[in-house]
């Protein structure tokens, strides 16, 4: 079944720089389109330069080439890229699925803006079924404010394309729209201080 898919990274968003808006790439819709059955999606974001294409080659694909990685501060992804061959899972039921790999243009680059930052991030959470948040070094105020801000707009865009107002809405009913989150902390050491502060 999954002979016909490449191995290869395939742009799905991109970002048209002459209109300054995301453009969905008529290759990316395509392969969706030839992918049968129920599909999951898992979505990695993060800061730009922080190991998110790595992150997914290694532990989700288990190969070391793959999504593009580089040497420079220069990003390697831009807009959302997804890996051509699904990977067969399961779902919590445990029946069968097919599972997306996508990639994120990395956030707080240098040629962007944060308006940018935030529709790729909210794009991320909105299309994954299982959102990895990718971040390096320790978990502090700032990175719990951005994720916040974030967290907050696009349940902000759910609610309104449910056509709702915010005080109608229960809690409880849009948790169950997003997806599942893990939040992976890399090169942080904790370190353990004893009752005398040795």
């Amino acid at each position: 079944m999954y002979e016909k898919f490449p191995e290869e990274a395939i742009p799905l968003v991109i970002f048209n720089e002459e209109k300054k808006l995301f453009e969905l790439n008529e290759e990316g819709r395509q392969y969706l389109e030839e992918i049968k059955g129920p599909i999951g999606i898992v979505a990695v974001a993060g800061m730009y330069r922080t190991g998110k294409s790595y992150l997914l080659n290694r532990m989700l694909l288990d190969r070391s080439d793959g999504f593009g990685v580089g040497p420079t501060i220069n990003p390697c992804t831009k807009g959302v890229w997804m890996w051509g061959k699904p990977v067969q899972g399961l779902t919590p039921e445990g029946d069968p699925i097919n599972v997306i790999i996508m990639d994120t243009e990395g956030l707080g680059a240098l040629d962007e803006d944060s308006n940018h930052d935030v529709r790729i991030f909210s794009l991320a959470i909105l299309l994954s079924s299982y959102f990895i948040y990718n971040s390096v070094g320790s978990i502090d105020e700032n990175a719990l404010q951005n994720l916040s801000l974030v967290i907050n707009l696009t349940k902000h865009i759910q609610i309104k394309s449910s056509g709702l107002q915010q005080d109608d809405v229960d809690p409880e009913e849009y948790a169950k729209y997003f997806p599942t989150f893990l939040w992976v902390v890399r090169d942080f050491t904790l370190q353990l201080v004893d009752a005398e502060g040795e």
